[in-house]
């Protein structure tokens, strides 16, 4: 994401990006206590709301947030950011927080949650295109351990990330005690005897939304598709690997540390899920091929 539109939604209003502050003692800069959520818009509509809307109640019941109104409209308010920024692509980012009160450990009686909602001007999906081939690194998973919860507290996430910008990769791909969890802001899926292989949706990783449209569409065409635990091992002596997200789409590993994957290529199958997951995003936004 870069700069991000002139309005912004914030505690119920529409105001300019200028005009929108944040208490300095908001609870989601003082310990990361929130969630968030990420969603797109192609061709001015939004694809897989409802299920985003759903994911981010989970979150803010999980860290004890009741929901405040503007989660019930979170269609209403996203389709509302896009037009007013007049904006056709874009990447909407929903940020809950518990508010404001002085700063201490123990929640703060009565305090309002903090609703901001940012519209960021994005690329067009490509009806037809490639997947792209990415890079990626292995890190030692360093994160909490409720990784379901979509929550602020992204630092480990961040660090990660960098590493692998700094050795020259896309991604850094995560594991514990070698057993891979998903990237820093994908999941991860391998392809080994013709199998479609990603870790189980438990503590560990996030339910990723994109990955449960992959997940659908490769069981649509048939493919046996297992939710099992793999380590790094299997991973990197996989036919394919491919990393999938709400901004990443779906994309081919083409190298993974030092070991070449699928001869450098992305694979077959690959090409086939993220076929599929184009089209469903175009069937949803109404786009044409």
């Amino acid at each position: 994401m870069s700069g991000g539109a002139g309005r912004v939604y914030l505690n119920g209003e529409f105001v300019r990006r200028s005009d929108a502050h944040l208490d300095i003692e908001d609870r989601g800069a003082m310990f990361a206590d929130g969630a968030y959520e990420v969603v797109r818009y192609f061709g001015g509509r939004g694809f897989a709301l409802g299920k985003h809307a759903d994911r981010l109640r989970e979150s803010l019941a999980a860290i004890r947030i009741e929901p405040p109104g503007d989660v019930e409209r979170f269609a209403g308010v996203s389709d509302e950011l896009v037009a007013c920024n007049g904006l056709a692509d874009a990447e909407l980012y929903w940020q809950v927080t518990r508010g404001s009160g002085p700063r201490g450990h123990l929640f703060v009686a009565g305090a309002r949650a903090t609703v901001l909602v940012i519209a960021y001007p994005s690329r067009a999906l490509v009806v037809g295109g490639e997947p792209k081939g990415v890079v990626v690194v292995l890190r030692e998973d360093l994160r909490w351990h409720r990784c379901s919860i979509k929550s602020l507290m992204l630092l480990a996430n961040v660090l990660a990330k960098n590493e692998a910008h700094e050795a020259g990769a896309d991604e850094a791909i995560l594991h514990r005690d070698e057993v891979v969890t998903e990237g820093t802001s994908t999941s991860v899926f391998v392809v080994r005897g013709g199998e479609l292989w990603t870790h189980p949706a438990d503590q560990w990783i996030l339910g990723g939304i994109t990955r449960a449209i992959v997940l659908d569409v490769a069981r649509a065409e048939g493919m046996v598709v297992r939710e099992r635990a793999f380590t790094t091992h299997e991973l990197l002596t996989a036919n394919e690997v491919m990393i999938t997200g709400t901004t990443t789409y779906l994309a081919g590993v083409l190298r993974a540390d030092d070991a070449v994957i699928g001869g450098g290529q992305v694979g077959p199958v690959t090409r086939r899920l993220h076929a599929g997951l184009v089209g469903r995003i175009a069937g949803e936004c109404g786009l044409g091929g």
